[in-house]
């Protein structure tokens, strides 16, 4: 049994601690792959079954909304259990609810199963960030969140091209079986390697020195730091983040990254697919999966990007460059509804088109990474997943608008007026965490 008599010191970084974050990492890469699979096969689902933008929208705002609830819940019994056992649930899940979704031949069914997976998924980014809080030193999360947050993205660069790929040549279904082997392999990978701490392997980290954020550093040098590490959450630490008023503004502007980005996942493939008759780009299915990554790409790059000169230029500050990412990613939407389909007629037209959605769909799904820094900046590790839970539970509320809602102006207003719209949410998101600045 390792107790805390026994524990071996690491006063650097050890091997162990990059297995544990990239295994973890990878594993959260290929919750995507069973999640981002819908994008590419929404027109053909819709084709099959005569299903309106509106109604199949029902599927992402469904799926979105159970997902918010299964956040708010998720980062809390993580801490409180084991976030581990949250990610090895929520994986194996997500395989069973994909290929049951591909099975299906409903509305209905599409929606019970597709909200099944929403549930299953909910427990990987929270669960996922305690065992970044409790294995790395404070004064590399933004970083190290930013790779986190890049990984997560390259599960859409992965999953966009295999599923029009699987589409093209054995029909919808297969994006929904394929895909789903990716997380299934590493799932048993990750139940090897990855542990909840590094005590659980008898490691003894020397930066671990408060648990209840940065502005309480001062009033914990005196307390006993095993009894603070080791005090159980309970419902009044979860009530005291839920409240906290500094996080329900980070809330509000979180909610406003969530619906750009996800109105982007959602909507951005059936957009460049629709003729330009209808406002669409009319490109096909294959260099419309290719073009969209290109928003992967971009995610990857400015979560690596901003989470590290948070870190290193801003010293733990972070709404620097959350503000700019709204403001890049809003100003540059602006610039695709301005244009729309002529961007094609213009010289190298098609690399302007992937320029656009690598900084615009890049930034607002970059700036991830600082905003959900911020719980562990202000709470600490030992709430920090809690926090971070409840903060991605309040943004896919507003994610779920972007199923329904956008899908509703999309058939009534045209598809640009959804580009329209996304970024002047960015812009409201960038006022918030100005009026947050930390």
């Amino acid at each position: 049994m390792i107790t805390n008599e026994n524990l071996i010191p690491i006063k650097k970084f050890h091997p162990i601690q990059l297995k544990v974050f990239f295994t973890m990492t990878t594993l959260y890469t290929f919750y995507f792959a069973v999640n981002y699979n819908l994008g590419p096969a929404t027109k053909y689902i819709q084709d099959a079954f005569n299903i309106s933008s509106q109604r199949f929208g029902i599927l992402f705002t469904v799926f979105t909304i159970i997902f918010a609830l299964g956040q708010f819940v998720a980062g809390y019994l993580g801490d409180r259990f084991s976030p581990k056992k949250m990610m090895l649930i929520g994986a194996t899940g997500g395989i069973i609810s994909n290929f049951l979704f591909g099975m299906s031949g409903s509305l209905t069914y599409f929606t019970l199963f597709w909200g099944l997976n929403a549930l299953f998924l909910s427990f990987g980014w929270s669960p996922g960030c305690s065992i970044l809080f409790n294995w790395l030193p404070e004064s590399k999360w933004g970083t190290f969140m930013g790779i986190y947050n890049a990984f997560s993205f390259m599960g859409g660069v992965i999953v966009y091209p295999l599923a029009g790929f699987a589409i093209t040549h054995f029909g919808w279904r297969a994006a929904f079986f394929i895909p789903p082997v990716l997380l299934l392999l590493w799932t048993l990978v990750f139940s090897k390697n990855v542990t909840d701490a590094p005590e659980d392997l008898g490691f003894e980290v020397e930066w671990k020195t408060h648990k209840t954020g940065r502005k309480d550093k001062s009033q914990n040098q005196g307390q006993n730091k095993s009894e603070n590490d080791q005090a159980a959450i309970g419902l009044n630490d979860y009530l005291k983040v839920l409240k906290h008023p500094t996080m329900n503004l980070i809330y509000v502007s979180a909610i406003c990254s969530q619906f750009v980005r996800w109105g982007l996942v959602n909507w951005v493939v059936k957009i460049l697919i629709e003729p330009v008759s209808s406002g669409g780009y009319g490109l096909s299915l294959v260099l419309s999966a290719a073009i969209a990554s290109a928003m992967h790409w971009g995610g990857a790059f400015f979560s690596i990007l901003m989470g590290y000169i948070s870190d290193v230029v801003f010293k733990g500050q972070r709404w620097q460059v959350i503000f700019t990412g709204f403001l890049v990613s809003g100003f540059t939407l602006l610039i695709m509804y301005r244009y729309n389909s002529n961007i094609m007629s213009v010289k190298y037209g098609l690399q302007l088109l992937v320029l656009i959605l690598f900084v615009a769909g890049g930034c607002i799904q970059g700036l991830q990474a600082p905003i959900f820094n911020l719980p562990g900046d202000i709470l600490g590790s030992r709430l920090g997943g809690t926090g971070v839970g409840i903060t991605n539970g309040w943004s896919y509320i507003g994610a779920s608008l972007s199923g329904i809602a956008l899908g509703w102006l999309l058939d009534s207003y045209g598809l640009m007026s959804g580009i329209l719209l996304m970024a002047f949410v960015s812009i409201i998101g960038a006022v918030f965490i100005l009026i947050v600045r930390r």
